[in-house]
């Protein structure tokens, strides 16, 4: 099994951008023996296998995103693959000397139409994703306008409070913002800003009418 008991400090962000790196390389190139490989047994046989083998023969491009702490961000363009666009966060641990995916998390787009075409089941199974994923494009939109009043409107006021004095004013400096996924209530937004590029996982919660923003994470490229 992975060591996960205190791998936060034993594991720095260069190496996991090196482990995400050599994924992404291996997602392209079809090589699911390498993939199998880079990944924790336990990981493999419960959803590794099937969702990453899964993309392996379409994938035509994938990004490498981001990191946060032992967490890397890929995105992947795979025409004709069950999802042909969508962003995959593997969660890294020491193993036998290296580092493997002890887990993933798969953020998808879906379109609301034919969501509600296919049936109210699946509507309300799917509700709070596109409700969040929704919610995400409003807020694209006013970072994409530089609109400070219409997406700090979308911020709840714990997260006004803890992130706030510190997004506020990279607002204006977005050149350019884009929804890339989502899972439940998270959702992806790829941004490059005049600093450079992040990805920020935004967590909505329902404040009466509204979805507000309650809390984020920010996922920045590597060094090697």
């Amino acid at each position: 099994m992975c060591d996960s008991a205190g791998v936060n400090a034993a594991v720095d962000d260069g190496a996991v951008w090196t482990r995400a790196l050599e994924l992404r390389d291996a997602l392209l190139a079809g090589d699911a023996a390498a993939v199998e490989a880079m990944s924790a047994p336990e990981f493999w046989e419960r959803a590794g296998s099937e969702e990453l083998l899964g993309f392996i023969p379409h994938v035509a491009s994938a990004t490498a995103l981001g990191v946060l702490a032992r967490r890397s961000l890929l995105r992947l363009s795979s025409p004709g693959a069950r999802y042909s666009e969508a962003a995959l966060e593997q969660l890294w641990a020491p193993f036998d000397g290296s580092l493997v995916i002890e887990d993933e998390r798969l953020f998808t787009l879906i379109d609301r139409a034919e969501v509600e075409a296919s049936g109210e089941e699946r509507l309300e199974r799917l509700r709070t994703k596109l409700d969040a994923q929704d919610a995400a494009l409003a807020y694209v939109a006013a970072l994409a306008g530089h609109d400070t009043a219409a997406a700090t409107a979308m911020w709840s006021p714990a997260y006004d409070e803890s992130h706030g004095q510190e997004v506020r004013p990279q607002i204006s400096t977005v050149r350019r913002a884009e929804l890339i996924g989502g899972v439940g209530p998270r959702t992806l937004v790829w941004l490059s800003m005049d600093g450079g590029e992040a990805t920020v996982e935004l967590l909505w919660r329902r404040r009466e009418e509204r979805l507000l923003i309650e809390g984020a994470r920010t996922f920045t490229p590597g060094t090697v």
